[in-house]
């Protein structure tokens, strides 16, 4: 009897070491099951809040290239399709070159589960808008023999009008009708200054507002939309071997391939 007491005690006892056994690899199961899940969670929050950030990259140059908005635009807290949000800036580099900031975020930017960066920075760009330029008609307060004005319009930069006299010198563009354009790329040498002027008669002149050079021989003004562009220019018999006239923001402009740096 004793020894039938001892085996059931014995037998209760790992019973219940294989309960508890059974208790804890369950316990262990359920919490790598709950891990994982988390585990999944978080890397779908991420891989959303990229994806995210990519929108915001590629709504960005969109509207850069497609001249829906001009460089230094940036759009914030835009949500994207219930999933979460971004905000995205642009710059220019002030070498000719923009750089595109673009985070996105789940489900916000307040407390946010997952966050994203994506940066794509020295994109080269060009104009997407034709050079008015080349259909223009050029003049000049002077030129030396051969050297003249339509020289400066002819899309050849081996071609060059030179002003047969020192200071107060301009060249003109008469573009036939009106145009619209709110930049003047130039090319040249022995320029101490210039002005840029435009005028809807070729009688009461006008010079353009708010004027930036940059880069060098690029400047970028207010937009006009007149038949007469003036480039005033001082200097030892100045030359100019192209003078060319756009509408950036009415024609986009053309972006490069950037180098891109993702962070969260």
């Amino acid at each position: 009897m004793y020894s039938l007491k001892n085996k059931k005690g014995a037998l209760l006892i790992w019973v219940f070491i294989v309960i508890v056994g059974l208790s804890g690899m369950a316990f262990a199961y359920m919490t790598l099951v709950r891990y994982e899940i988390i585990s999944a969670g978080t890397e779908l929050w991420n891989a959303q809040a990229f994806y995210l950030a990519e929108a915001g990259l590629a709504k960005a140059r969109w509207a850069l290239t497609d001249g829906e908005e001009a460089v230094g635009w940036g759009d914030a807290d835009v949500e994207l399709g219930g999933e979460g949000t971004y905000t995205v800036t642009t710059a220019d580099n002030g070498d000719g070159t923009y750089t595109i900031t673009s985070s996105g975020y789940v489900p916000d930017d307040t407390n946010p589960l997952a966050q994203r960066r994506v940066v794509e920075e020295n994109i080269g760009t060009s104009s997407a808008a034709s050079n008015l330029s080349l259909t223009a008609t050029a003049s000049a307060s002077s030129a030396q023999a051969t050297f003249t004005a339509a020289n400066a319009i002819d899309g050849d930069s081996g071609t060059q009008w030179k002003s047969s006299i020192a200071n107060s010198s301009w060249l003109k563009l008469d573009f036939g009708s009106s145009k619209t354009f709110d930049r003047v790329v130039y090319d040249g040498t022995k320029i101490d200054s210039f002005s840029i002027e435009y005028s809807a008669n070729n009688i009461a002149w006008n010079p353009v507002t708010n004027p930036v050079e940059a880069p060098a021989g690029t400047v970028s003004f207010d937009s006009v939309s007149v038949q007469y562009l003036r480039f005033n220019v001082n200097g030892n018999k100045p030359e100019i071997n192209e003078l060319e006239t756009y509408d950036i923001a009415g024609g986009g402009t053309s972006l490069g391939q950037g180098t891109f740096i993702t962070s969260w």
